[in-house]
């Protein structure tokens, strides 16, 4: 569910409109204008342009006025605790002034639970940069590449932006190998209780999602779903029957068989040089067999 926060006057817009177009917006510009806030539907053709173009141009002119990003986007609210909401929009109206020109966005925690370590503030188009962790903020700069990723498809579905999210496209593909890689790692993780295992039980369920076609997590359910998985007797079980599942719905069969072969034929060459972990990697590489029984 997303909902434009600022409302413009349409009557005001048009009674305006010679003194915008051209100066400020082409004719079709401004017409995206009036279907955007008449409430009309855009075709995805036609929000990729209004995010990319009309919005930052909105954004500059409302910037020499003083209103800086007037226009925010919410998306996820239905979730989103309000009075969080109100907070998170003045947060990120004081962002826009400090990182002007550039898309933000607030999304985590902070947004719909009682109890949060820190804000989680993102600014795209800012070159490689540390993140920064200040008053209470932590504030990670990204490319513009993060559009095409899954963290940012999942992201868009629980935010407050200072641009629309919707017109961006995921284009990142799960690879098989990585997400075995990711499996081992959080099957690792678990087996040693790791403190940081949710960081990676994270990207396992939103690669994992994306694989079984499933909706893909938003932050809210992502956590829902890392709460329930370790509250459970035997986390690394529930694990494997959510890897098992994504291959068999994700990966063509006989591309499943040949890895999944190929993976216990080097655990079983690890056993015979690594005995005492002989249990160890019999439980991880049941989920291949798994795989296997099913897919014959």
């Amino acid at each position: 569910m997303r909902k434009l926060q600022y409302v413009m006057d349409i009557h005001r817009l048009s009674a305006e409109k010679k003194n915008i177009v051209p100066v400020l917006f082409t004719e079709h510009q401004f017409q995206l204008i009036q279907k955007k806030f008449s409430k009309k539907v855009l075709s995805a053709s036609e929000r990729n342009e209004f995010s990319r173009v009309v919005s930052r141009k909105m954004c500059a002119v409302y910037a020499l006025v003083g209103k800086e990003y007037a226009s925010i986007f919410v998306s996820g609210a239905e979730k989103i605790i309000p009075e969080r909401l109100v907070v998170a929009k003045k947060y990120l109206s004081d962002f826009s002034r400090k990182f002007k020109g550039h898309h933000m966005f607030i999304t985590g925690s902070f947004l719909y639970s009682k109890k949060y370590n820190d804000i989680d503030v993102f600014v795209v188009g800012i070159l490689e940069k540390d993140d920064q962790f200040v008053d209470g903020f932590h504030i990670t700069f990204l490319t513009e590449d993060v559009y095409n990723s899954l963290f940012f498809a999942s992201v868009k579905k629980m935010c407050v932006s200072n641009r629309e999210m919707e017109s961006f496209e995921l284009k990142e593909k799960v690879n098989l190998d990585k997400f075995i890689s990711l499996y081992q790692e959080l099957f690792n993780d678990l087996e040693n209780n790791f403190e940081g295992v949710k960081k990676i039980m994270r990207e396992f369920l939103l690669q994992s999602s994306f694989l079984a076609h499933d909706s893909l997590p938003t932050s809210f359910d992502l956590r829902t779903q890392i709460d329930s998985l370790l509250s459970t007797k035997n986390p690394k079980e529930a694990v494997k029957k959510i890897f098992v599942r994504a291959i068999i719905l994700g990966i063509q069969p006989a591309h499943a068989l040949r890895v999944m072969k190929h993976m216990i034929s080097l655990y079983k060459n690890m056993i015979q040089q690594y005995a005492k972990y002989k249990n160890y990697y019999k439980d991880l590489m049941s989920a291949f067999e798994e795989v296997i029984s099913v897919e014959s």
